[in-house]
């Protein structure tokens, strides 16, 4: 038991559940009275390791960002025996728990995708992908504000440390009355299914699916098995936002096409047109054209006789 225990200059006050990023002590620096939330290791890591030797570039570039938009997380400590990562510590409620509540409007879902989006964009900028991005990792505190969480950490899983989680049976779990159970394999992009490697594109298509999820009031993949899942997410055309809920302008349905193309040439290139995009639609811009062109775009028979007259394909 480590609650009460003093580890190096910090001292354990309680057990916390960080979102979906599994189980953490919240701890406070004794020197600096700031408040932590602290990711322990059952072993070092080692570069020798591929996997570990992945976590530690990755760790590198993620503890030199500092964006009000990501939850920090600093260098990994050794203390007395314990490795440990401290991450920043909120205390907010993941967007998992908001999708179909009445508090959601599209005013507050806009600056969600806003604050989101601008997230990504330092994250990619310093070429961090994020790879897991889930509503249960998108964090709303208070003042509409959130963070994205579990930039580094699911490749901690292997490694997480297992005599203290047996530890941790009186959490509170988060509200699973409409969770589906493989909700943290239902926002992989369609690459990631196929067993490509994730890149920019992917997480823009987690972020889709969690603005869809939000804007419909529901979750979107919910196969029974892996197998089923997978086969929702390579196989699944959805339809236009606005033919499911009316009170959403066409501009909006239209952006979150750009964000679910199956193909990821097709999906926006990158955060940064996202984000030119969302701001046009926060301004009150009607968005009749989104800022890129996929690279082979799939014209209707409607929409090659309107190529030649200029007018916007919806």
């Amino acid at each position: 038991m480590l609650i009460g225990k003093q580890i190096g200059p910090y001292r354990i006050l309680s057990k916390y559940r960080f979102s979906s990023g599994g189980n953490y002590y919240k701890a406070v620096h004794i020197q600096q009275k700031e408040t932590y939330a602290l990711k322990f290791l059952k072993k070092p890591l080692k570069n020798e390791e591929p996997r570990e030797r992945t976590l530690l570039q990755k760790l590198l570039v993620a503890v030199n960002i500092d964006h009000s938009n990501i939850v920090r997380l600093f260098s990994l400590e050794h203390h007395e025996g314990f490795y440990f990562i401290p991450v920043q510590f909120c205390h907010g409620q993941p967007l998992s728990e908001l999708i179909g509540t009445k508090s959601l409007n599209f005013d507050l879902i806009l600056r969600i995708a806003i604050q989101a989006t601008r997230g990504l964009l330092e994250a990619h900028e310093n070429n961090l992908v994020h790879e897991n991005l889930t509503s249960q990792n998108i964090i709303l505190l208070e003042g509409s504000h959130i963070k994205l969480f579990n930039f580094v950490l699911p490749f901690l899983l292997n490694n997480a440390d297992h005599k203290e989680n047996q530890d941790l049976k009186d959490f509170d779990q988060p509200n699973a009355l409409k969770t589906p159970p493989l909700i943290s394999l239902s926002y992989r992009a369609p690459e990631q299914v196929q067993g490509e490697p994730a890149d920019v594109r992917t997480d823009l298509y987690s972020l889709g699916v969690i603005l869809y999820e939000l804007s419909v009031g529901e979750f979107l993949f919910l196969g029974e098995d892996v197998k089923s899942l997978n086969q929702q997410i390579q196989e699944r055309e959805l339809p236009q936002l606005i033919t499911v809920k009316s009170e959403f302008s066409s501009g909006w349905s239209r952006l979150l096409k750009g964000l679910l193309q199956k193909n990821p040439a097709d999906r926006y290139p990158s955060a940064y047109e996202l984000l030119s995009d969302l701001e046009k639609l926060n301004y009150g811009f009607s968005l009749d054209r989104l800022g890129f062109r996929p690279i082979n775009p799939k014209l209707s028979r409607r929409g090659f006789f309107r190529s030649f007259t200029g007018e916007e394909d919806e």
